[in-house]
């Protein structure tokens, strides 16, 4: 079905209480969310509404959550990559 889908693919639906997802599974504790402030993918508040709601979820222990100036959605690291800096 489209709206499975749909659902598998958003984040919120799991982690968010007001969802159908909200326990269907396992909510990452640790979470690294950059997001660049030139980004054209998306709406900026796409990601500070995911870090917003994690940081209201029981089992999040911890958001990192920061916008980078000048950089767009998938490259919005202040030094190093994105796959050094996640590992890190």
């Amino acid at each position: 079905m489209s709206a499975d889908r749909q659902n598998m693919y958003n984040p919120l639906y799991f982690a968010a209480k007001s969802l159908g997802g909200y326990g269907a599974s396992t909510v990452c504790p640790h979470w690294y969310i950059r997001t660049g402030i030139e980004q054209g993918d998306t709406s900026l508040t796409t990601e500070l509404n995911l870090a917003l709601m994690l940081e209201e979820n029981p089992d999040v222990q911890d958001v990192d959550f920061a916008t980078v100036w000048g950089e767009g959605h998938t490259t919005a690291e202040r030094t190093g990559s994105a796959a050094t800096n996640v590992i890190s």
